[in-house]
């Protein structure tokens, strides 16, 4: 699997990114048509969030969705071919972005699978920012061996998420920034929290460290543009909040 995979993205390199961002948008329609994974959770997905919309809308939403993300399939399979002299014709970061990372001495950079979320190895590593990504284990050690591979850059770790909330933590206090996909069902660990009228297991991770450390929480987000270009933006969230609630909690404890 692992040299397989290999061959396609060497061909997927020396093809125009246009070119292969079409064959990305094909295969988003092939998907769509023929192999609809999962296709019956985001229709329910789309019906929760947007109950207005007719069986048509909802299909046409789907369906550019999958084109979506054909294409953001496309550019993981060509990412080896980024380097310092063209990720900036590749990723932009707004002066806020910017702002936010040169001020931070290390962080937690919270995002969701929504866009490019893999972009933002090469986008922060090549720029000389020294990120560490929590990363899901594949199930194949060739398609792991592979996706290893792609996320390998300047200034770049990886950790399996089976890693261990120490491991995690060492980064943090090593003054890096730790990635965190923080948009999965947590299950029986995670916290509820309503989302469209619905309680959703919500991982904690970003907040815990958070307390634990008082590193801040960077939140961000890498959006294909009509132009092809991913805009990278990051913001820091307030968590005022957070910390106030910690203190009355603890206040309330040693009152009772």
């Amino acid at each position: 699997m692992n040299i397989i995979l290999h061959i396609i993205s060497f061909f997927l390199r020396i093809l125009p990114r246009k070119v292969a961002l079409f064959g990305g948008r094909l295969l988003g329609w092939l998907i769509y048509k023929f192999v609809p994974l999962r296709f019956s959770v985001a229709r329910q997905n789309i019906i929760f969030a947007f109950p207005q919309f007719q069986s048509s809308q909802v299909e046409d939403l789907l369906l550019k969705c999958s084109k979506h993300y054909g294409m953001v399939l496309i550019d993981f399979l060509r990412q080896s071919g980024l380097n310092k002299n063209n990720i900036k014709n590749y990723v932009y970061m707004d002066a806020e972005t910017k702002e936010v990372l040169n001020s931070c001495n290390g962080g937690i950079i919270m995002t969701g699978h929504l866009g490019n979320w893999e972009a933002f190895l090469p986008a922060l590593g090549l720029n000389g920012y020294p990120f560490v990504v929590v990363t899901q284990t594949q199930k194949s050690k060739g398609s792991q061996k592979f996706f290893n591979k792609m996320r390998s850059f300047p200034n770049i770790s990886l950790i399996p998420r089976t890693g261990g909330r120490k491991q995690m933590l060492q980064v943090l206090d090593e003054y890096k920034f730790l990635g965190l996909a923080s948009d999965q069902n947590a299950g029986k660990n995670g916290v509820a929290i309503p989302f469209f009228n619905k309680l959703v297991p919500t991982p904690k991770g970003a907040a815990l460290f958070h307390r634990k450390t008082g590193m801040p929480i960077i939140v961000g987000f890498c959006i294909l543009s009509s132009d092809l270009k991913y805009n990278l933006k990051l913001r820091k969230m307030d968590t005022s909040l957070i910390l106030d609630m910690h203190r009355t909690m603890r206040l309330l404890l040693v009152v009772t």
